[in-house]
């Protein structure tokens, strides 16, 4: 029996074919990995994100060190100066460079007030927002200084800024709410060197390093949250469900003691946020990732952390932890908020306008009315 050309044609064509394919799959599979690099190429250096977020963290970062040097202002040489001899120990344990340690002086008063009142007015700078990209490397330099010379105030909050604050020294964080974008406006979009005579990087650059730091405060939430729900699972009593239970009745960690006695006492809240707390944390990489769960985890991260600050009195660590998790809205989210802010807003204003009107109304005087001109009969006229 003999195969017809047309067969054998047929044939031939059939094995040319497969033998195609894994070729053909595998230019697909490298054009989509080309084409998600070139994505992710674009999103760093095309322009700055977050940038609303980042604003919002530099007022909250701001106003946490106003309020920690203010509160501690009357024990300062106790906590860090020349009376802080018994500190100095555990302070030194900790390994920390001399060099950073110098800023604050434990032998000379004066020097130390000095540095304590440069740190404030730092700080009072950096929150409205005058020349962040000067001023955010000397405020770390000095939080640094200031925070490594005692061991007795850390909460977690402290540590948690300095990792930031070393990142976001490359980022903008003077975009909005600041004088330094005031300034702008006022100026108009210019770009030249900050001094005459200086090289102005490239746009992509000053992107690429703000998008970095991003990247790196996100990645370092992710690392505190996930590696917490990992230590969480090692605990006997956040497994049983108990834990939150033993942290609110901590004399320590009781600001409000009525009303963590009011939570302890609800023994189902108890159980739903300590487990709750544990898988959140555990889980939120991958939270993030769809949008309607990312919007529940953060709702739920904002509220614990409300919730720390709240019952257990650690305000400096929450409020930092908000403003990194702030970090996760896009800046369309916040365009949105504000404009539905400012809906409300004018929509507040009619009605109270609405509501004045009536009172303004009864409390004018009435009009007068008009008076008939006197008319006088000339003798011409009586004639």
């Amino acid at each position: 029996m003999t195969t017809t050309p047309s067969r054998t044609k047929k044939r031939t064509i059939s094995a040319t074919d497969a033998s195609r394919k894994p070729q053909a799959t595998a230019s697909v599979s490298a054009f989509s990995v080309s084409n998600r690099f070139d994505a992710l190429v674009r999103w760093i250096t095309d322009a700055k994100r977050a940038t609303y977020s980042l604003s919002a963290l530099r007022i909250v970062y701001g106003t946490i060190i106003l309020a920690f040097l203010s509160t501690n202002l009357r024990d300062r040489h106790y906590l860090w100066g020349v009376a802080s001899a018994w500190v100095e120990p555990e302070a030194k344990r900790r390994g920390w460079a001399e060099i950073l340690r110098v800023l604050f002086s434990k032998d000379n008063a004066f020097l130390f007030d000095v540095a304590y009142g440069a740190l404030f007015v730092l700080a009072l700078v950096f929150l409205v927002g005058w020349q962040t990209r000067f001023v955010t490397p000397l405020l770390t330099l000095f939080w640094v200084g200031l925070s490594t010379n005692s061991a007795v105030l850390t909460n977690g909050g402290d540590t948690i800024m300095r990792i930031s604050l070393l990142f976001l020294v490359f980022a903008n964080l003077s975009q909005h709410w600041s004088v330094d974008a005031w300034l702008r406006r006022k100026r108009g979009p210019t770009r030249k060197p900050v001094l005459k005579g200086w090289f102005t990087f490239p746009s992509w650059v000053g992107n690429a390093a703000h998008n970095a730091a991003v990247m790196l405060c996100a990645y370092q939430i992710l690392l505190v949250y996930v590696n917490s729900g990992i230590y969480k699972l090692m605990g006997e009593e956040w497994r049983d469900g108990t834990a939150f239970y033993y942290s609110v009745v901590l004399d320590v960690f009781r600001p409000f003691p009525a009303l963590s006695d009011l939570t302890w006492q609800w023994e189902f809240g108890v159980y739903v946020a300590t487990f709750l707390s544990i898988w959140v944390q555990l889980l939120f990489p991958l939270f993030l990732l769809w949008r309607p769960t990312r919007i529940v985890a953060l709702v739920f991260i904002l509220g614990m952390h409300l919730g720390i600050g709240l019952f257990l009195g650690l305000w400096p660590f929450s409020l930092a932890m908000i403003a990194l998790d702030l970090l996760f809205v896009r800046d369309s989210s916040w365009c949105q908020a504000i404009i539905w802010l400012r809906g409300v807003s004018a929509t507040l204003r009619e009605i109270v306008q609405q509501r004045r009107a009536p009172a303004l109304a009864q409390d004018e005087p009435a009009p007068a009315e008009p008076t008939q001109p006197e008319v006088r009969e000339t003798a011409g006229a009586r004639s």
